[in-house]
Order: C-alpha cells, then structure tokens, then sequence
C-alpha cells in the first residue's frame, strides 16, 4: 500500500468514527472531529502533507512515484 491510500484509508475511518461518535456520544465532538478531518483534508491538498503521514510513515508506507514525461 502507498501512502497517498494509507492517508485515504486513514481519513475514511476517521470520518466514520465521527459519524459513530456524533450519533453515541456526543453531537459536538462528532462534527468538530469531522471539520477538523475536512480542514486537514483541504490542506494537504495544498501543501502534499498530512498529519496522518506521522503515523503511516513509520509503518513503512512510501510514495508513489510519479511518472515524468
């Protein structure tokens, strides 16, 4: 698995989580905890980083390599 799908696989479950935690716990945290992954998903687009990569990258997750034309 390459890192751009472990961040994929990794947003994905963190939004579920919210959702389950919206719906058991407490509205509040749930949605805060679903900005907060849509904040971190905007800026990665931006920047190619994500908060996620320092849990993925010692798992031993690389990136893809682009092709050049």
């Amino acid at each position: 698995m390459y890192l751009e799908s472990g961040r994929d696989l990794f947003r994905g479950a963190m939004i579920l989580i919210s959702a389950a935690l919206a719906y058991w716990v407490d509205l509040v945290a749930g949605l805060a905890l679903a900005v907060f992954v849509g904040v971190m998903t905007l800026q990665s687009v931006f920047t190619d980083w994500c908060p996620a990569d320092l849990l993925l990258k010692p798992m031993g997750l690389k990136k893809k390599l682009e092709h050049k034309k």
